[in-house]
């Protein structure tokens, strides 16, 4: 017997299985194939996404095996299975769209200095689960605007990660139009999930002792000087010997690195101030005023905002209680996450929402800390 299990589901995808005589597909989670008149012998099973490009996410392949002659590789996605008469093997391929579930050490260090939540008063958007944002977006090939459909219903095992172009699209809005139903999309996720989601994940290196918990907070719209569908921050503390040396801050041209001892805190928790509508991070409440940077065919371009950051905290307070901690890992989508960045005065701009798993800040987060 063959079982499919897939995290989260549905996963809207297939995966092809062989080796075990006719070749067929499971789809849904939970789903099972079970076959039979096989003869004693040695076999092969292997199983391969059904869709060209379909990124890997198998996590775990056990097979129940009472005479214990079956071995598995999640490498290549292959049982080799010796089957004895009478005998019944079940094989249970096991995907997570988001990569392999931590440790319960990494789980419990990233819950030990998650951050408390100081949100602006009249902030509108709360960091949300991103299967819930992908219910409401279809996936388009092409540059925005002008991309046509390649998915009405995308979800996290299906998102591209091949180099073509593709951008999720909220449909039946735009920065430039119908701005206004943005908030009544967000309405309508948080009465399906009331609490908020908080992605993490761990990078070490492990020769200087040091290790770097990344927070991901993931936004549906970013309403500010720049407006764009899909809003990716972040907040990393940096350990050193196990004894915090700081914390990172997205704050839109980058990160800014404050100390711990300068840092204000809960405890062990880092309090991260979020300006309303840019989300922006900030160590200290208060107001800031920034600068925003756009591409387009001419060039790059950075100018001073006439609006300026409100991080006031006088708006909801998430601590780590109030939110799910997720873990965030697994193969990037190559895409962008929203419909395209339009800048007041500038209109639409060639930049992009680029998934964090391809940015530098996740793959080498201690670049942040100074030397």
């Amino acid at each position: 017997m063959i079982r499919l299990h897939t995290d989260p589901a549905p996963a809207r995808v297939a995966w092809s299985y062989s080796g075990v005589g006719q070749a067929f597909q499971l789809r849904a989670s939970g789903s099972t194939k079970t076959v039979s008149g096989l003869a004693d012998g040695t076999y092969r099973l292997v199983e391969a996404g059904a869709a060209a490009g379909q990124a890997e996410t198998l996590t775990s392949l056990r097979c129940a095996d009472p005479s214990g002659g079956t071995t598995v590789d999640v490498a290549s996605a292959t049982a080799t299975i010796t089957l004895s008469s009478g005998e019944t093997i079940t094989c249970t391929f096991t995907h997570r769209a988001l990569g392999r579930r931590p440790a319960a050490s990494a789980v419990q260090l990233a819950r030990k200095y998650s951050p408390v939540l100081r949100l602006a008063s009249r902030e509108r958007y709360h960091p949300l689960r991103l299967e819930d944002y992908l219910t409401t977006t279809v996936l388009r090939s092409g540059s925005p605007p002008h991309g046509t459909i390649a998915q009405t219903q995308p979800t996290l095992f299906s998102l591209p990660v091949t180099s073509s172009p593709t951008y999720l699209d909220i449909r039946d809005a735009q920065p430039n139009s119908q701005a206004s139903r943005y908030p009544k999309i967000e309405q309508q996720l948080r009465l399906g999930r009331p609490r908020p989601t908080v992605y993490f994940h761990l990078a070490y290196q492990r020769r200087q002792g040091r290790v770097a918990i990344e927070y991901w907070l993931f936004y549906l719209y970013n309403d500010f000087y720049d407006q764009h569908e899909a809003d990716w921050e972040g907040v990393t503390v940096v350990l050193k010997h196990g004894a915090p040396l700081g914390a990172a801050y997205s704050q839109h041209q980058g990160r800014k690195w404050i100390a711990w001892s300068a840092l204000r805190r809960s405890a062990r928790h880092p309090i991260v101030y979020v300006a309303r509508g840019s989300h922006a991070e900030y160590a200290k409440a208060g107001r800031y005023s920034i600068r925003v940077c756009w591409t387009t065919k001419y060039g790059r371009h950075c100018a001073p905002t006439p609006r300026v950051d409100v991080a006031n905290g006088s708006g909801a307070a998430l601590a780590p209680k109030a939110y799910d901690l997720q873990p965030f890992a697994g193969k990037g989508y190559t895409g962008s996450w929203g419909s395209g960045n339009y800048i007041l005065g500038v209109g639409l701009t060639q930049d992009r929402i680029t998934d964090p798993r391809r940015r530098s800040e996740y793959t080498n987060p201690f670049a942040a800390v100074p030397r």
